[in-house]
């Protein structure tokens, strides 16, 4: 049993059902995918979940990833402009991030060439860690390779340190120090509390590129669900569950919120960890530790969106196939205080994702139109009391509280991109409660767990539960983003094969009727091929 079909459910179920274990994926939406499912206005396609991923090229983590399931990431995947896939700006700046680490480093110190000698031993570190990941022991675990950096010379301090810490003690310019940081919006925390080792993971994770899925985030989606069924696994929709039964130290199966039971053997649950031990298990079942990590979580951030189909070109006005992070201050810990603090900026950083024009299959807007989605951090606190309220029967209040923050965020749009927005033809917003109703997410969170030192890397949920035959995939396991949620699937449908085949071996043998110990090891057919 497969809850939630997310980035990291759908490649459990793939997993799981390769395997050969009858496997059944349960989604809470209308539709599958999570963050994955794309949504159409007219002739205008969005994505309101991927806007760009690295490591698609042969022999990276995402291509390993899909190759387990028979895809080529690189027929499933375009690349972005490799001249500069993201584009930096800040106050008086900007700059284009290209493929290539020392691109990049050349272009760092041709903007500041004073700070030549600090860029050189930041980058010859960089290409230090680089060289580690990608070593053919990078098909281990991110906690092998966690650990591995720790013991790494001058990457062992990274561990306990923040990214902005690291920048402070690498760089004595700040202008640097920002350029650096200014990506950090992909996992949803400013430098001061994001991990060092995350800040710089991200950076190696696109330096050999980035990429677009092709057609938009459904055709990933769809070809992952292709092959879980071509594997067998079976997928529901409107299955929301309520419950994760546990019976003698070990899970039975789930109860649906219409009062279904579904027996099973194994769970792995691909949503929030934190729904998944504060609300789906009886903590009767659970170490008292578990349940107060639980409570104690703090999601990430979440974000408003304004979605725009435009009856004009925008390679005409200044975009291409890369993505725009635009700051109103070179102090990016100052752009995300707001968002972390619970409340709305008097001027807002944005991301603009122009996914038609990263895309080459010419499907995502009508011949000459574009798609343009306008991306902000932001608070659930500000629009906490609509959350309870249905969807598309928001009372009025809402309706115009989310306007006018869509107003002001395009108002910042037009102040430093002057005339980029025009001939709209299609507009929509997203807010924080949005997020929450369509994904299920605590809080209208995008990332899952907020990822700071105490909930990211060997702080962060285990994939194996404390109940036997429950296990864990998604963001709160492996990290933020799309390729470590794919890959925390594969890894938990692994975990959960490899517990089946030592019950199996151990119980496979004995009489049938003592209790139900061997009832997985009977449904498992093989475990070979994966």
């Amino acid at each position: 049993m497969v809850i939630g079909t997310g980035a990291g459910g759908l490649t459990a179920a793939a997993t799981l059902a390769k395997g050969g274990m009858e496997v059944i994926a349960l989604e809470r939406a209308k539709q599958l995918g999570g963050f994955l499912n794309p949504f159409k206005r007219r002739k205008y396609h969005f994505d309101p979940g991927v806007h760009y991923v690295g490591q698609a090229f042969e022999g990276g983590q995402l291509h390993r990833v899909l190759r387990r399931f028979d895809l080529d990431a690189t027929e499933l995947f375009c690349e972005m402009d490799p001249d500069g896939f993201d584009v930096i700006r800040f106050p008086g700046f900007e700059m284009r991030v290209p493929k290539g680490v020392d691109r990049f480093r050349g272009r760092m110190i041709e903007a500041f060439p004073e700070d030549a000698g600090e860029l050189n031993a930041f980058f010859d570190q960089l290409v230090q860690v680089r060289e580690l990941t990608l070593l053919p022991g990078a098909k281990a675990s991110m906690a092998a390779k966690l650990g591995a950096l720790r013991g790494l010379g001058a990457c062992g301090k990274w561990y306990l340190q923040t990214f902005g810490q690291l920048l402070e003690r690498s760089f004595r310019n700040p202008q640097v120090r920002a350029v650096l940081g200014a990506q950090c919006g992909d996992y949803g925390v400013p430098p001061a509390q994001a991990p060092a080792l995350l800040g710089v993971m991200l950076i190696l994770h696109f330096l050999d590129g980035s990429y677009f899925p092709r057609g938009g985030s459904g055709g990933l989606r769809d070809a992952l669900v292709e092959r879980g069924r071509g594997y067998g696994a079976s997928y529901r929709r409107r299955a929301e569950v309520a419950s994760i039964e546990v019976d003698d130290g070990r899970v039975r199966g789930v109860t649906l919120a219409d009062g279904e039971f579904i027996e099973a053997d194994v769970v792995v649950s691909a949503i929030d960890p934190s729904l998944t031990y504060g609300q789906l298990i009886d903590a009767a079942h659970l170490p008292r530790r578990i349940v107060a990590k639980a409570r104690e979580t703090t999601p990430s951030v979440a974000s408003l969106c304004v979605f725009l189909g435009l009856e004009r070109d925008l390679r005409n006005h200044g975009l291409g196939a890369f993505n725009v992070w635009d700051y109103p201050t070179w102090d990016v810990d100052a752009a995300f205080r707001p968002a972390c603090e619970g409340r709305l900026p008097e001027d807002h950083a944005f991301f603009l994702s122009p996914n038609s024009l990263k895309d080459d299959t010419g499907t995502m807007a009508p011949e000459g139109c574009s798609t343009l989605e306008i991306v902000t951090l932001a608070a659930h606190e500000p629009f906490a009391r609509w959350a309870d309220e249905p969807v598309l029967r928001r009372s009025e209040a809402y309706e115009d509280f989310k306007a006018r923050t869509a107003a002001g965020l395009m108002a910042a749009v037009e102040r430093r991109w002057p005339g980029l927005v025009g001939d709209v033809a299609v507009e929509d917003v997203a807010t924080p409660v949005t997020n929450q109703h369509f994904v299920g997410s605590p809080a209208g969170s995008i990332y899952g767990p907020m990822a700071t030192r105490d909930q990211w890397g060997h702080k962060a949920y285990r994939t194996t539960g404390p109940v036997a035959g429950l296990f864990h995939a998604g963001a709160g396991v492996l990290g933020p983003g799309v390729v470590p949620c794919l890959a925390s699937g594969v890894t938990a449908g692994k975990a959960a094969l490899a517990s089946t085949a030592v019950r199996r071996s151990v119980f496979g043998a004995l009489p049938s009727g003592i209790d139900q110990l061997s009832r997985l090891g009977r449904r498992t057919r093989s475990l070979a091929g994966f």
